[in-house]
């Protein structure tokens, strides 16, 4: 269905590609725009799959990953309110690289590409902003890479654990978005370590586990233990 004035405005409003727009260009993108809810376990798209369209979290998280041919998950990034994903598609219309699974209830909004074409035409720097904003998604590629190999497996679950603290929470209580399964593969680790890990940290005071949420104690603390 057609984003209804209600959910338009605050789809895009979180996505920082599109904050730069003008008031005409906004309405234009709103009128554009299309939104879907998922329900924890749909699958948005598979990789491989071929379209031409940009999706963006409105509400929820998406689980981005990739499988080899011997059917193992290799887990991309979580993907928050105001991220987006299917920049390749839109520009190159090639399939998509990742499969994309909502892990909790959520709304997704999506943008075809010739639609997009029509914002550029009406506003030439959306692409440089366009440009900008897939620049920063190979920074944060690059940044969460250099983790894996040069950090240890605290440190890889201090980073994530502050990730989402800063990505999707407002307080020092953190519920989970994703499977500590997820979370573990994320971070290179096997699920027994991540919970072993997780013990050591808090017997240290630094979070404290209460079943899916976790409570970051010493936020500073934890920022030096990654530097």
């Amino acid at each position: 269905m057609m984003c209804g004035s209600q959910i338009k405005a605050p789809c895009f409003v979180k996505v920082p590609l599109f904050q730069h727009l003008a008031p005409e260009e906004s309405t234009l993108l709103a009128s554009l725009l299309q939104s879907r809810s998922y329900h924890k376990g749909e699958i948005v798209v598979k990789e491989g799959e071929g379209s031409a369209k940009l999706y963006m979290v409105h509400q929820g998280c998406v689980k981005l990953s990739k499988y080899a041919e011997n059917g193992k998950e290799h887990i991309v990034r979580f993907l928050f309110p105001g991220d987006f994903f299917g920049h390749d598609a839109l520009l190159h219309q090639k399939p998509y690289g990742v499969h994309a699974e909502v892990l909790e209830i959520s709304t997704l909004c999506t943008l075809h590409r010739q639609d997009f074409d029509r914002l550029i035409d009406h506003n030439p720097m959306l692409a440089y902003h366009f440009l900008l904003a897939v620049s920063d998604l190979l920074e944060q590629s690059e940044d969460w890479n250099t983790a894996l190999s040069l950090m240890k497996p605290e440190q890889r679950i201090a980073k994530l654990l502050l990730n989402f603290h800063a990505r999707n929470m407002k307080t020092n209580g953190i519920k989970l978005p994703v499977f500590k399964k997820d979370m573990a593969l994320l971070a290179g680790i096997t699920p027994e370590t991540l919970s072993r890990k997780l013990a050591i940290l808090q017997s240290e005071g630094l979070l404290q586990v209460a079943g899916n949420v976790i409570h970051l104690l010493q936020l500073e603390e934890l920022q030096q233990r990654i530097q």
